[in-house]
């Protein structure tokens, strides 16, 4: 449709529209200029109502072409903010996979003391509140991890199950170490070392405090247990129950039967120490002495070890002085340390009341935790009254017969003994 603003009136008094308003003229009987004037009047009418349509419908159409662009440009501004939305997420998760470096204190300097690092097998243990050997916090254990952190690459990773579900974790926290002792293989200094690294990393892990406290407990009550200076296996029997009730704490731990390992069970502790000492009195039984290991083989891997009493070499002075088995009798049947025969019996439990005569009242009898003691309660030498005799001079005060209480001679040499 053409702009109705732009059309031109008709000339109605020109020739083209004589014939019509000659015609209005004789039918109206008005003057033709008034016909004329009519016809100009009726088109002015007509013009106007097109244009104000026209315009009508021009600002309808403007509205609409505004409420299009508007709309255009909220989306291309919608569009821009998913854009750069999207942009800062990625952003984002691309700064949370970069490593983080923490700030520091400018006024702090380093520790007095840097705390030993243990194997990443050892730390994922303590994460996953699982049982690790002492051995891993012991300063071999430690030089160890060193040792093997460099032979494993920090990139290395392996896939491991986690509830239902395959995860990466690096290599290094998967391996065991070979070297590993269990508890009771740990001489008792790396024990109560390894113990405090131990109680530090747990704390690090965020073991609960019930847990630290008590385990804390355990260690403090085995250290200062009296077994410790009541028996010559001391040391011994407390690595050996450490080992077997923290493993046990554990496995109850996971089935939900857990008990308070602080509480020492004085029955389980009599128990190891009469083991020990059995395995002791059954390698003198059978005359199979005691192997000293070597400097790089202290202790030898087992189940449980049997138990190691070191022997010091006398000079050749002393042997020349002392002879080199002090204490030590001929090497045929053994003596019981107790009743003093030579016919089988258990030994091991002897607790005589007379010695092998019937009628000779014994000088020494057995204590509760299996130890030879006179009658007036001092403690006697076990290995003194041995066919090896005891080479040690720390104890010489116990370095008595426990058949007659004489110090010059052992059981197997007592003169109130059986013949062999």
């Amino acid at each position: 449709m053409a702009d109705p603003s732009l059309e031109t009136c008709p000339d109605f008094a020109g020739d083209i529209y004589a014939g019509i308003h000659n015609d209005l003229t004789a039918a109206t009987g008005d003057q033709p200029q008034e016909v004329i004037d009519r016809l100009v009047a009726a088109w002015t009418e007509g013009h106007n109502a097109r244009v104000l349509e026209w315009n009508q419908r021009r600002e309808e159409e403007a509205r609409e072409e505004a409420e299009i662009e508007r709309a255009r440009t909220a989306q291309e501004e919608e569009d821009r903010l998913a854009r750069d939305a999207e942009a800062e997420r990625e952003r984002f998760e691309s700064e949370k996979k970069k490593p983080k470096m923490n700030g520091f204190s400018a006024t702090a300097a380093v520790g007095d003391a840097i705390v030993p690092r243990p194997s990443q097998f050892a730390i994922q243990k303590l994460n996953n509140f699982e049982y690790i050997e002492l051995w891993y916090f012991s300063p071999e254990g430690c030089k160890d991890a060193l040792k093997t952190s460099r032979a494993i690459a920090e990139d290395t990773f392996s896939l491991a199950k986690l509830d239902d579900q395959l995860t990466i974790r690096p290599a290094s926290a998967f391996k065991a170490s070979r070297a590993a002792l269990p508890d009771h293989e740990l001489s008792f200094s790396s024990f109560l070392r390894a113990k405090n690294l131990f109680l530090t990393h747990v704390n690090a892990a965020k073991w609960p405090q019930l847990h630290i406290d008590s385990l804390a407990l355990f260690f403090w009550h085995l250290e200062n247990h009296a077994i410790r200076n009541n028996s010559e296996l001391g040391d011994l029997v407390v690595l050996h129950y450490a080992s077997r009730v923290r493993l046990d704490w554990h496995d109850r731990l996971k089935r939900d039967e857990g008990f308070n390992i602080s509480i020492i069970n004085e029955v389980l502790v009599r128990s190891i120490n009469e083991e020990l000492w059995d395995r002791v009195r059954s390698r003198t039984l059978n005359m199979t002495p005691l192997a000293e290991p070597s400097a790089t083989q202290h202790y030898r891997r087992s189940s449980y070890r049997e138990p190691y009493e070191p022997r010091r070499r006398a000079s050749r002075s002393q042997q020349r002085a002392k002879g080199f088995s002090r204490g030590a009798g001929s090497r045929g049947w053994s003596a019981c340390a107790i009743c003093l025969s030579r016919f089988s019996h258990d030994i091991q439990r002897c607790d005589s009341r007379n010695l092998w005569d019937k009628t000779t009242p014994a000088h020494a009898r057995r204590s509760q935790d299996g130890r030879i003691i006179s009658t007036n309660g001092l403690p006697l030498c076990y290995r003194w009254q041995r066919p090896g005799g005891c080479l040690a001079e720390n104890h010489d005060s116990a370095h008595a017969c426990s058949g007659c209480g004489d110090k010059s001679h052992g059981a197997q040499t007592c003169p109130r003994g059986e013949k062999a």
